[in-house]
């Protein structure tokens, strides 16, 4: 099997985090993984994996003209699996590479913003996921949106999985008080900093709480983002200054700790399909149930299919501050639903969504669709 993706380790995100649980169940199931992705600016290539790899430059076009050469002198009996239709897929395509499997999670297969642009780009995409032998999605409402832009696609939805053995429930308190909260009613987020990951709906919530209550909490804010001026602003405008933590950026080694020192996970995020913004699934749901923090998430794009309600999730209609106030009230009246909601899902992910159970769910979709590994 050839892996090609533009996003992969050191890189991090959902796409780089699925790509290399790709490569590395493939290489523990004694499938030959060829890997293919670029440099990253940084001169970093390490990687947990044990696959050959091939990188290639990093800037345009010359990263495009390096893995089209690449492809075409690679061979393998074994499919092509791509992170993105484009421009992953369109070069294994103009490659000659087959067969063809694309990864599809959500955001990249709406409309392109500009309207010159719109009718080119949604024929292409067509073209491309059409002639695949298989897209894989990240969820059921990816599916529905491969589907609407290319009806003939072989399609099939497989939900994301989690390292679960490194995101575990262990050293709660212990990370409590390295970050400094012990003693408080701690909320997490996890997402680069976007208007559309509706970190707004979780201040306006807090600031419904009494004052007495609100002191309660602290609300630890990882990652960066073009939003984080206008956030900070809106939090000191709600007179939230005291309750907040932001963290910037938190490593991929670091998520575990943070996830465990919560007692609630919380990602608000909208969908705005004009501006080509969704949650094609939210695999920091699934970190966080990993480690037994319960999570709160919207009923928008793909975060049904991780967040499963009375299995330690609850979900909240989009910018619904209110219902997610009533949630936070729970928990600051009796945390221990809350606990026992943590526990729950921990026990869902280690029964249905580690990387296991996907690698078996991929391999399988890979060949009901005839396309043969190794």
């Amino acid at each position: 099997m050839i892996l090609l993706s533009y996003d992969y380790p050191p890189n991090d995100g959902g796409i780089a985090r699925l790509c290399e649980a790709i490569a590395i169940g493939g290489v523990r199931l004694g499938i030959p993984v060829h890997v293919v992705a670029p440099h990253s600016p940084n001169g970093r290539t390490d990687t947990s994996a044990t696959e050959p790899e091939t990188r290639v430059h990093f800037r345009r076009p010359r990263r495009e003209w390096n893995i089209y050469w690449v492809l075409r002198h690679l061979r393998t009996s074994g499919p092509v699996v791509t992170g993105l239709w484009y421009p992953d897929g369109l070069l294994a395509w103009l490659a000659g590479n087959r067969p063809l499997v694309i990864l599809a999670h959500g955001s990249e297969l709406m409309p392109a913003r500009a309207a010159w642009r719109r009718g080119m780009w949604q024929l292409l995409q067509r073209w491309i996921c059409e002639s695949a032998n298989l897209v894989v999605a990240n969820s059921e409402y990816t599916r529905l949106l491969v589907l609407r832009s290319s009806p003939k696609a072989k399609v099939v939805a497989i939900p994301l999985g989690v390292d679960h053995k490194r995101f575990t429930p262990e050293g709660r308190e212990n990370a409590r008080e390295r970050l400094g909260v012990a003693g408080k009613l701690v909320l997490s987020s996890v997402s680069r900093l976007h208007a559309y990951k509706g970190h707004e709906t979780v201040l306006r919530a807090l600031a419904q709480l009494p004052e007495m209550v609100r002191r309660r909490f602290v609300y630890l804010v990882a990652g960066k983002g073009p939003y984080e001026l206008a956030l900070r602003s809106e939090a000191d405008r709600l007179g939230l200054g005291s309750t907040m933590r932001w963290l910037g950026f938190v490593p991929e080694e670091d998520l575990p700790e943070l996830y465990r020192a919560s007692d609630l996970f919380v990602l608000c995020t909208r969908e705005t399909t004009d501006q080509q913004e969704v949650e094609g699934f939210g695999m920091v749901f699934l970190e966080a149930q990993a480690c037994g923090t319960p999570v709160v998430g919207t009923r928008t794009g793909g975060i049904p299919d991780a967040v499963r309600e009375g299995e330690g999730g609850w979900l909240i209609d989009q910018d619904d501050a209110t219902a997610l106030a009533r949630v936070l009230a729970q928990l600051a009246e009796d945390p221990a639903p809350f606990r026992a909601a943590g526990v729950a899902a921990r026990k869902r992910v280690e029964r249905e969504c580690t990387w296991d159970h996907y690698m078996e769910r991929f391999l399988s979709a890979l060949s009901a669709q005839g396309i043969q590994l190794g």
